[in-house]
């Protein structure tokens, strides 16, 4: 018990292809099996890691049993890694929201957080989201955090990260073929920073200090030699690679690649290096 561990909890794959009779059992078994894991363990000194991936449609006779896994990791036990997948639904606890000894902290949970008293996630290098909706109220209560990954995120037009610490930004819609994500971003203090994916529009307000970029989206727009980008998507385009015109290092996808030319690319001044992505 005094030995760090990591403990991995994931709801078996061939239940997903059930009866449904089929898999209320085996969901009940994984469930009960999960459950007395996590009380054995719940006097672990130092627990590396808690995941438990529960991807399967949503159930309200199992909120008792998530709320658990939360509470196990943010009250009970010693977690400093603490990764929830669950499906469409479930709603983060607000006890949830304040804890110290979480560094890193990966959810999925296809709903919203939101915290109706301020955070206090104090200890946090780390925050990945995916395919939730998340207030300003969660990075400011983030003081230390040095890395925000977000994926397939929704109803965000606008992200202001002013974390001092903040160095590291990723966006990834790549996963998802919706291409609805219209994005302002002003983060002065980010040395490194990834847009991966689809998306509408992405404009950089404030980015001085960013060192490397990584530009492999696509804006979803049918181009061929006789057909001009989009005036809106050019423009937007354009202003993109003049915002990082400063950075040492810029890598970029082939969307990118096709729609700016590498004529056009060697206007842009003071860039240390351009790498093209295969």
């Amino acid at each position: 018990m005094s030995v760090p561990v990591s403990l991995d909890f994931q709801f078996p794959r061939d239940c997903y292809i059930s009866t449904r009779s089929k898999w209320e059992r085996d969901a009940l078994d994984y469930l009960n099996s999960t459950n007395w894991e996590l009380h054995y363990w719940r006097s672990c000194h130092k627990i590396k890691k808690f995941s438990v991936l529960y991807d399967i449609p949503y159930h309200e006779k199992f909120v008792k049993d998530i709320d658990l896994w939360v509470y196990f990791a943010s009250k009970l036990a010693n977690v400093e890694r603490f990764e929830l997948r669950c499906g469409d639904g479930y709603e983060f606890p607000q006890y949830a929201f304040t804890n110290t000894s979480w560094r890193k902290l990966v959810l999925q949970l296809f709903t919203s957080l939101n915290p109706l008293a301020n955070v206090n996630w104090s200890g946090m290098v780390s925050l990945s989201f995916r395919y939730i909706y998340w207030t300003e109220k969660v990075l400011s209560g983030c003081p230390n955090l040095e890395c925000l990954k977000l994926y397939h995120f929704v109803d965000v037009h606008c992200l202001e990260i002013s974390n001092a610490k903040l160095r590291k930004l990723i966006i990834d819609n790549s996963e998802s073929d919706e291409y609805d994500l219209s994005l302002d971003i002003l983060a002065p203090y980010i040395q490194n920073l990834k847009i991966l994916g689809l998306c509408r529009e992405i404009c950089l307000r404030n980015v001085a200090s960013l060192v490397n970029a990584v530009l492999d989206f696509d804006f979803d727009c049918f181009i061929e030699d006789k057909e001009p980008l989009p005036r809106k998507e050019s423009t937007c385009l354009k202003e993109l690679f003049h915002r990082v015109a400063h950075v040492e290092k810029l890598e970029l996808g082939p969307w990118c690649i096709q729609v700016y030319s590498y004529s056009s690319l060697s206007k842009i001044q003071n860039i240390f290096a351009i790498e093209f992505i295969a």
